[in-house]
């Protein structure tokens, strides 16, 4: 009897010991790091820091979209959940914004603000609005707005820039971009107001800079595509993948040379680490990835239902940290953006 007692109580420790250091991990990476999480409850705006809400100032029915931490300011892009072109807002520090009065937008026209992007605490949009131009290709104007001064990129007759994306590198915006150059649709990036071309690309998406270069993340031929600009080298990232006119994110640290790519909701319950497939272990019924941060080589990920609830979790590195659900049916809770600091 005791030679089966023993090998068992020393199993017995060594799952404890290793539950323990890997809690003991995931405090010291907790106690380390800040982690800022955007989404809404009861249909309000909100966001999580270290998982203590902050409900933003808004009306209801808003949800949060994006957030970025600066300088320890908290930025959150959102918007009113009520229409497709509902109201936008900007909360810097959970002081609001009504981003079509800040941006000049006529308070008539319809518009998207399709991305925002902080930079040594100068704030960038990008996105469209109608014009009520009667000329012809001129009626939608895709812009972008530093510190509220806009620049007109393309104009066209109708909505074609909905999935344009704006990172800033060195101080200068990179735009994603389809565009009617006044004979033939175009796709490809802005840097500044320069378009650069890249052909046969069906959807854009955004860009991130590792220790090989910037990276452009698109759609060419039902797949994910990236390009080193700096090379102008195509890379793809797996045939076996259609996303066709799917989301799709490129995550990387700039002092380290892994790319992530993550893509809702095709690649279901896994992500790409430099082109290889690699599973979430955890939870494939929350299977599809919503956001990603990458930092110190720890992951962050935003993972949520594909079904009518929309329930949503986060996880540093396959840990759940987090969590927030709903009523069936009911899509008044969720968890959409992350992002990261070290203290």
């Amino acid at each position: 009897m005791k030679t089966l007692i023993l090998p068992f109580l020393f199993l017995l420790t060594f799952v404890i010991s290793c539950k323990t250091d890997d809690m003991e991990a995931l405090e010291k990476k907790t106690n380390s790091y800040d982690v800022y999480v955007a989404g809404m409850e009861n249909y309000k705006a909100c966001y999580w820091k270290n998982n203590v809400k902050t409900n933003l100032f808004s009306p209801d029915s808003t949800t949060a979209n994006k957030i970025i931490v600066e300088n320890n300011d908290v930025h959150v892009l959102g918007k009113n959940r009520n229409n497709f072109n509902g109201s936008y807002y900007h909360w810097k520090n959970n002081v609001r914004e009504d981003l079509g009065q800040y941006l000049g937008i006529p308070s008539f026209a319809q518009y998207q603000i399709l991305d925002m992007a902080i930079d040594n605490n100068d704030n960038y949009f990008i996105g469209y609005y109608d014009t009520s131009s009667p000329i012809a290709n001129q009626r939608y104007a895709f812009c972008i707005w530093k510190n509220g001064v806009k620049t007109v990129l393309n104009t066209y007759g109708d909505i074609i820039y909905t999935t344009s994306k704006l990172n800033i590198f060195n101080h200068q915006p990179y735009i994603s971009a389809i565009i009617y150059d006044g004979a033939s649709f175009q796709s490809g990036y802005y840097v500044n107001s320069t378009f650069h071309s890249v052909p046969d690309i069906s959807w854009v998406a955004n860009f991130s800079e590792n220790t090989n270069g910037i990276n452009f993340l698109y759609i060419k031929n039902q797949n994910y595509y990236y390009r080193q600009l700096s090379t102008n080298t195509e890379v793809l990232v797996d045939s076996n993948v259609s996303p066709n006119l799917a989301y799709g994110k490129i995550v990387s640290e700039a002092n380290s040379s892994d790319l992530y790519v993550i893509g809702s909701p095709y690649l279901n319950n896994y992500y790409y680490k430099n082109n290889i497939q690699t599973t979430v272990p955890l939870d494939p019924n929350y299977s599809t990835i919503q956001d990603m941060f990458v930092l110190d080589n720890n992951i962050y990920i935003i993972k949520q239902q594909p079904t009518s609830s929309f329930a949503s979790k986060v996880y540093i590195n396959n840990i759940e940290t987090q969590s927030i659900t709903n009523t069936t049916n009911l899509f008044g809770n969720a968890f959409n953006s992350i992002y990261v600091t070290q203290h």
